[in-house]
């Protein structure tokens, strides 16, 4: 009789224990999938990645543009990390993307004018790497680096911070009736006749 009231209480603790270890590792997936797919859309939405073809060409704004696009890439790549679980399958992959990432930066700062073609074997890189990650995995979504469809009524060119027109829409549309004309500097919209 006096083992029963031993058992009881050990068998409790037993299976809070066991429930609370289960419920500890799977919102550790689920927060190690959720920082994959961040990174997933994050490597889809990159326009640095779009794929072109390459050409020799002279060191300028664009090779720095890209290669500080890379940075952050990186460093994108080292919060990923962050978020994974100890001895994570996806380490051993995010890892030989940094190193990829490092690979480019060394490269471009050896030969600046061949930065496009280093820019496409980064991208080469990246994608077999981003199929290796979502090979297998329910929760990751396998999205192509670089190749999410440009936005549509901004052009590339567009002002602002967000990307947005100064006059609040598309380019030569009024504020207020979205016809084409002007806006005045009070705000009211004057079309066109």
């Amino acid at each position: 009789m006096d083992w029963i009231n031993v058992l009881w209480p050990l068998l409790g603790v037993l299976f809070g224990f066991a429930a609370g270890w289960l419920a500890k590792r799977h919102l550790g997936r689920r927060e190690e999938s959720r920082a994959l797919n961040e990174l997933v859309t994050y490597l889809h939405l990159k326009r640095t990645l779009a794929p072109i073809t390459p050409q020799p060409s002279a060191a300028g704004p664009m090779e720095a543009r890209h290669r500080s696009a890379v940075q952050d890439l990186r460093e994108n790549l080292m919060e990923t990390l962050a978020h994974l679980s100890l001895g994570s399958a996806a380490t051993e992959v995010l890892m030989r993307m940094s190193a990829a990432c490092n690979r480019y930066l060394r490269d471009v700062a050896a030969d600046p004018g061949r930065y496009q073609f280093a820019l496409m074997e980064l991208r080469r890189n990246l994608d077999e790497d981003l199929r290796i990650l979502t090979d297998g995995r329910r929760d990751v979504e396998y999205l192509s680096p670089g190749e999410a469809p440009a936005r549509k009524g901004v052009p590339p060119s567009s002002g602002g911070k967000n990307g947005k027109s100064g006059t609040g829409g598309k380019s030569g549309t009024s504020r207020k009736s979205g016809m084409p004309g002007t806006t005045r500097q009070d705000g009211t919209a004057r079309t066109r006749q």
